[in-house]
């Protein structure tokens, strides 16, 4: 007997002449609501940052790379939904696959509020294996901007080239399409320490391991703006560095009494940040 016929579209198996067909009919037809209410369950769990000029009259194009973990690696196919967000304004777009590398636009959803408080991390630059998931857990955790610092005991000398900050430039990308975040933290050029410290605005903070006493809460304000907030490589900083900080005007705080892994401390930091100005709070998006 032969084998009956794949029924999925075209560059996801089956027969290109029925495929042609079910494309050109999901391309033309708008699903019924209830169908993108449906499919919606899934679709939230399946976000995709596509560049605005990916988004466009009501039509997404993917990237090769996200279309083949659309096919290969999430087995979607046609009439199946996913989500794509430009990285810069705070709506999903509810998407239907239609065929080879493109979506239809069939409704929004609002994502999650961005912090008030525009929060701003220096962290210092760490080997590949450390730094990667300090990228990846500041977008989780709501970072406005993230800085990479070079200090006196970074085991890392020199700014990242061009490929490494590309592909930093995915992991935070990656990051905010699973965390559900839509607009994605700045990644400015490396800097050394007294520069970041002359250019970082609002509230600073520099986290000091010999720092005995003062907290965090004791000299953050209660009022939304903008904290800059630093933390050290995995020698800490220099007292000459703590020194600078000081006369730079940042405050100087402790972690509390363990001594902490830095890839450890720039999330708790953050964290600390946004629970203690309020930005912590559920704030889910209208899923109905």
């Amino acid at each position: 007997m032969a084998p009956r016929a794949n029924r999925a579209g075209a560059g996801l198996g089956g027969d290109p002449h029925q495929a042609s067909v079910k494309e050109h009919h999901l391309a033309s037809v708008k699903p019924h609501p209830a169908s993108v209410k449906q499919h919606h369950a899934s679709a939230k769990q399946h976000r995709f940052c596509v560049p605005p000029g990916q988004l466009h009259d009501g039509t997404v194009v993917f990237s090769d790379e996200q279309w083949h973990q659309i096919r290969a690696v999430l087995r979607l196919r046609p009439g199946d939904m996913v989500r794509a967000f430009d990285g810069a304004t705070p709506v999903d777009h509810v998407v239907q696959l239609v065929g080879p590398k493109e979506g239809t636009v069939v409704g929004t959803r609002p994502q999650p509020p961005e912090p008030k408080t525009r929060l701003v991390v220096y962290p210092a630059l760490l080997q590949r294996d450390k730094f990667e998931p300090v990228l990846q857990k500041l977008t989780e955790i709501g970072a406005a901007a993230i800085v990479p610092v070079l200090t006196a005991r970074c085991l890392v000398r020199e700014p990242a080239d061009d490929q490494r900050q590309a592909r930093w430039r995915a992991i935070l990308r990656e990051a905010a399409e699973q965390c559900g975040r839509g607009v994605l933290p700045a990644l400015l050029p490396t800097q050394t320490f007294p520069r970041a410290l002359a250019s970082a605005e609002g509230s600073r903070f520099v986290a000091y391991e010999r720092e005995p006493r003062r907290q965090l809460r004791d000299v953050l304000r209660s009022a939304p703006g903008t904290v800059s907030v630093f933390v050290g490589p995995e020698g800490g900083y220099t007292p000459e560095e703590a020194d600078c900080a000081e006369h730079a005007g940042a405050h100087l705080i402790t972690l509390g009494p363990r001594v902490l892994r830095t890839e450890t401390a720039s999330p708790l930091l953050a964290a600390l940040v946004l629970y203690e100005l309020g930005d912590l709070s559920s704030g889910h998006s209208d899923d109905a």
